[in-house]
């Protein structure tokens, strides 16, 4: 029953049943965000291989900056209400269909710098 289900398989589900109906474009509002890191990391490469396999464009939207970086081709960064677009920017990482990959990659983090450089959370933290 779908209330026996966990977490990373009510994702999968999910995922499944928005591919059956072949869309042009799917929305992804923070869908891995509710999972532990290791079902989330699971998830992350299943979801990239899966898409990347039917072609079909998906917006991410995400508050995890590594993530924005690692299932990506293209970042969009918004600003606070009303929304507008402060930055964005292609994403050049090997290993499109490998989140893990590409989070060990060399240029993850200079992407992931310029993001919180972006947002100016660095400079808030300090």
């Amino acid at each position: 029953y779908p209330h026996q289900l966990s977490g990373g398989m009510r994702q999968r589900v999910a995922l499944a049943r928005t591919l059956a109906i072949e869309p042009e474009l799917i929305l992804l509002d923070e869908p891995f965000s509710a999972l532990d890191a290791q079902t989330k990391l699971v998830l992350q490469r299943s979801f990239a291989r899966t898409i990347g396999d039917s072609g079909v464009t998906c917006v991410l939207i995400t508050h995890d900056l590594t993530e924005a970086v690692i299932m990506a081709d293209r970042v969009v960064v918004l600003s606070g209400r009303p929304g507008t677009v402060v930055d964005s920017f292609a994403v050049d990482l090997p290993d499109r269909h490998d989140p893990m990959a590409r989070s060990m990659h060399e240029k993850t983090r200079p992407y992931v710098k310029h993001l919180f450089d972006t947002l100016h959370i660095a400079e808030s933290a300090a």
